[in-house]
């Protein structure tokens, strides 16, 4: 009896360390792929996922702050980084002179992101020609004013997340499109996402490390209230199944990749 308990005690200290060690390597591989998307506008390969010198428990922050060195010693990733963010923001590529003006100090896809929003809420004639080129491609039609004072009822959105959204509204009420309405919501799995599942705590920290403002501060649970996207301008757009994730635009974001809903 004694031997078959030590037996027992001894295969179950082995399943939880091995429960533990996947536990950390899972959580590693969030923060590793957090700091690409967020930091350099794209997933990260596979060597660089398992980079060796990363600890499991080594803050996103800090991995954000790998991504500027990285870009801040390499003209061609920032440039990348500069023509992913004007894309994903405005719909379209960067001129010269725009990589040249956002080429000073080094900044992260998300801190990119964030200046285009703030650029965009400014500048309310230019953020309906963005919301009208999403309609465009996704509906193949011209936006109606009355869902031009629908968006408006919004937070700013990147070009993105307009795209993301649409295409989740079109699927819902198809078919028969109509005037645009109701919550803002998008898919881990939409075609016009790249997108990276995060465990809630994984998806604070991120949030967090990217300077973007926190989920429903003024509640106890806001995980609950499926407002988990972790990306510039997402916070007030709700996760379809409550998942959390990180997100940037997809390639089919260009239309000669792009599908149809």
């Amino acid at each position: 009896m004694r031997k078959s308990l030590s037996v027992l005690l001894v295969t179950a200290a082995i399943l939880l360390a091995a429960a533990n060690g996947r536990a950390q390597s899972d959580a590693r591989a969030e923060r590793i792929t957090a700091s690409y998307l967020l930091g350099l506008g794209r997933v990260p390969s596979a060597s660089e996922l398992n980079d060796s010198s990363v600890p499991a428990d080594f803050p996103i922050a800090n991995l954000l702050e790998r991504r500027r060195h990285e870009m801040h010693g390499d003209a061609a990733t920032q440039r990348a980084t500069i023509a992913k963010a004007c894309e994903d923001a405005f719909g379209r590529e960067p001129s010269e002179n725009e990589i040249t003006t956002w080429s000073e100090g080094t900044r992260t896809y998300s801190e990119l992101m964030s200046l285009h929003l703030k650029w965009l809420a400014e500048h309310p004639a230019d953020y309906e020609q963005v919301i009208n080129h999403a309609y465009q491609f996704l509906i193949h039609r011209d936006v109606y004013p009355l869902e031009l004072s629908y968006w408006k009822t919004h937070d700013t959105l990147p070009y993105a997340l307009l795209v993301a959204s649409l295409e989740s509204w079109a699927r819902r009420n198809q078919p028969g499109l109509m005037v645009t309405s109701g919550t803002l919501v998008v898919s881990v799995n939409s075609d016009y996402l790249t997108t990276a599942r995060l465990s809630p705590a994984i998806a604070a920290e991120a949030r967090a490390a990217a300077g973007l403002p926190p989920m429903l501060a003024d509640v106890a649970n806001p995980a609950a209230f499926g407002r988990n996207v972790i990306a510039p301008g997402a916070g007030e757009i709700i996760s379809s199944g409550h998942i959390c994730f990180a997100a940037i635009g997809s390639p089919n974001l260009l239309p000669a990749h792009a599908s149809r809903p």
